[in-house]
């Protein structure tokens, strides 16, 4: 088979000529995917992609097509590529093309342009993960976020620390001053949990009232400065629609070991929480 002149194709397309030596050089982009991805023929046409990408994209890329021709099968991948047209999602089918002796010559590539319906997919699936009224992790996300950690400490031996929290009154408070300001208290601890945790570590909202955070910290010591760290977050009472109630939060918190399961490790937490709700009830 003799190489492919991909403007003579209707669809999106472009080409790469594999030299003797090995190196990829793009031999053909038609009309097209120049329109589309504000290429031109000279600034593509006999360049490698690391003669005019950034040294990642160009190394993504590359690895694409080193990918098929060591599969020598038509191989298909989506990815976010930054061309002069911005950074976009793509969809591209890569094929071999081999002459008579059985060599990969050429491949030629049929991209479209996925970056609507990609960005559409992303954000519907992130929407499944997230808490409606708080904009935090759910409690789908935490189960998963949760086995990953477990997954990590397994692997390295390093422990990690769960911490459940519970808004004290909260029935009350919300039986008291309406859904609305109940709402307000929801997200608010949601900002005051994120506020006294590291930017590394998870929270999430995982009942009515409970929230759950998942944090490195991997001492007795480490955790005691973490449950201070949230507890001042609380100092101040939260004002809304003229409204200012004084709240707390009960924590608990265990620290995972080898062996443990998750339903051990919730046990734990939750065990260390009844016993601070206790505490204050006392």
């Amino acid at each position: 088979m003799s190489k492919i002149n991909v403007d003579s194709l209707a669809v999106p397309a472009f080409s790469v000529a594999i030299t003797d030596d090995g190196i990829l050089r793009y031999d053909g982009i038609n009309d097209i995917l120049c329109e589309l991805s504000g290429f031109t023929k000279e600034s593509f046409i006999g360049r490698t992609a690391a003669e005019f990408m950034s040294f990642e994209g160009a190394q993504a890329w590359e690895a694409n097509y080193r990918r098929c021709l060591a599969s020598r099968v038509m191989d298909e991948y989506e990815e976010l590529a930054a061309t002069p047209s911005g950074l976009r999602w793509w969809r591209t089918i890569l094929s071999p093309i081999v002459d008579a002796n059985g060599k990969i010559i050429q491949l030629l590539g049929l991209s479209a342009d996925i970056d609507a319906r990609k960005r559409a997919e992303l954000e519907l699936q992130s929407a499944v993960f997230i808490d409606a009224v708080t904009g935090i992790s759910n409690r789908r996300r935490f189960d998963l976020d949760l086995a990953a950690a477990m997954e990590r400490s397994a692997t390295s031996g390093l422990p990690f620390t769960l911490i459940l929290a519970d808004i004290d009154r909260f029935k009350s408070i919300n039986d008291t001053f309406g859904h609305h300001f109940g709402d307000e208290v929801l997200r608010q601890t949601a900002l005051r949990l994120r506020a006294g945790i590291r930017r590394t570590d998870k929270s999430a909202r995982i009942g009515g009232d409970e929230f759950a955070a998942i944090l490195s910290s991997a001492t007795d010591g480490a955790i005691a400065v973490a449950l201070q760290m949230i507890g001042r977050q609380f100092a101040e009472p939260i004002r809304s629609c003229g409204v200012s109630v004084s709240i707390g939060v009960s924590l608990g918190a265990a620290l995972w070991r080898p062996g443990m399961s998750a339903d051990d490790l919730r046990s734990a937490a939750d065990a260390a929480m009844y016993e601070a709700k206790r505490d204050k009830a006392a």
